[in-house]
């Protein structure tokens, strides 16, 4: 059924905003009007077509977050395990659900499961809420009568990630904000400040400094007319950029460069170990065969040289390889995780081990993420200390010049 925005008044006269599912708007009417709402305005729900005419906007326009995932499917379990049906589960959540998107998407489940639907078949339709992962972990929730705990696996995996996510953010956070602002006073200094001290100096008939020379010649090349060339050559450069990034020979070629770095490679080498592990232990704790899980967790790794490893594992692995013997020669698995993985085979405690690599990973990235915020931010403050040095020295050197030739 079509789902409709509404806007409607309740008793007290406020107005209230938000959508149901109804065959048409007189279904809509009976429906608000049972709920004591007397409606202002009807409109069928524009996110299927805008969807389908820009793609890339709306995927962002109607992104939802993953924390309102991670509570949606806790808040289901929690129901579930509380003995209420799984339709009337999403009909309570729907109503306390806040993102529209996610209860778009909780209201064409619920009707689905209404008409025969499982909950893993109705996830399966909307891949952009919920990954390959969701449906196939609660395909084994549905078969074994686990759901509660599957549910339960799959939000703390959730969390997992999420606090994954945040901590690689706090690390890059920083250091890019403060770049900009760096950029931001350089270009205004450079574009306005120093050209006013360049006309000053000019009207006196004296050689300048090499390093004043220097700073008003990268001013002058950063006038407006010349800043306006230099973005619209940035811009087009980040385009080109961009587009060879987001092929699949320049994919693979930029995440070699980034892995092969001394200090950035091993952090991301760290991340990905941590999303690898920590998903690939979910799977197999919730008996999801280990070929499966592997191919499933490919998906999950958002490397293109990792998911390259993990399928060339599985196609070792198919053919009678131990697990680690697949993944001998991986460039992000090292030494120490291939060890623990021998020994999670050698005493039949695989699952269990991978969960260690992943608290393990997770620690390395916890400090390695402390260390970079510790170095980071005196690096960043010497930096902008010596640029303003450099500044200045530019300046009162001509200015001390003058007045010595004064004196004399």
């Amino acid at each position: 059924m079509p789902i409709y925005r509404y806007t409607a008044l309740t008793a007290k006269g406020k107005e209230e905003k938000g959508i149901v599912e109804a065959k048409n708007p007189a279904g809509v009417r009976s429906q608000l009007r049972s709920r004591g709402l007397y409606v202002k305005s009807i409109k069928e729900d524009e996110e299927k077509r805008e969807r389908e005419l820009f793609p890339f906007l709306a995927k962002y326009i109607y992104r939802v977050p993953r924390r309102a995932v991670s509570l949606f499917v806790r808040q289901l379990a929690t129901l579930l395990d509380a003995g209420i049906p799984l339709d009337r589960s999403l009909a309570n959540i729907i109503e306390q659900t806040e993102n529209i998107s996610l209860k778009k998407a909780l209201i064409s489940m619920r009707s689905e499961i209404v008409e025969g639907a499982s909950l893993s078949e109705s996830m399966k339709k909307h891949p952009d809420i919920f990954p390959p992962v969701y449906p196939n972990l609660i395909v084994v929730g549905e078969k074994t009568g686990e759901y509660e705990k599957t549910l339960l696996r799959l939000a703390d995996l959730e969390d997992a990630n999420i606090e994954l996510k945040n901590k690689v953010f706090s690390a890059l956070a920083y250091p890019v904000i403060i770049i900009f602002l760096l950029i931001g006073i350089v270009a205004y200094l450079m574009a306005f400040v120093i050209p006013m001290i360049q006309d000053l100096f000019f009207q006196f008939d004296q050689e300048l400094p090499l390093i004043t020379k220097i700073v008003f010649g990268v001013s002058d090349l950063m006038s407006v007319r010349n800043f306006i060339l230099f973005s619209g050559f940035a811009a087009a450069f980040s385009y080109v950029f961009i587009k060879w990034k987001n092929s699949p020979e320049g994919r693979i070629q930029y995440e070699k460069f980034i892995l092969s770095k001394p200090l950035i490679g091993s952090f991301m080498k760290k991340i990905l170990l941590a999303r690898f592990s920590r998903n690939l232990a979910t799977l197999l704790k919730s008996r999801v065969s280990l070929l499966q899980s592997m191919n499933l967790t490919a998906a999950l790794v958002q490397n293109r040289i990792f998911e390259i490893e993990i399928r060339d594992a599985m196609g070792k692995i198919q053919e009678g390889s131990r697990i680690t013997e697949a993944f001998q020669e991986s460039i992000i698995l090292d030494q120490m995780v291939k060890g623990m993985l021998s020994a999670g085979e050698s005493s039949d405690r695989v699952p269990e081990m991978i969960e260690k690599v992943a608290d393990m990973m997770d620690q390395d990235v916890n400090l390695t993420v402390n260390r970079l915020s510790a170095i980071i931010e005196p690096v960043m403050m010497i930096f902008i200390a010596s640029f303003i040095i450099l500044i200045m020295v530019s300046i009162l050197l001509p200015i001390t010049q003058m007045q010595q030739n004064l004196q004399f």
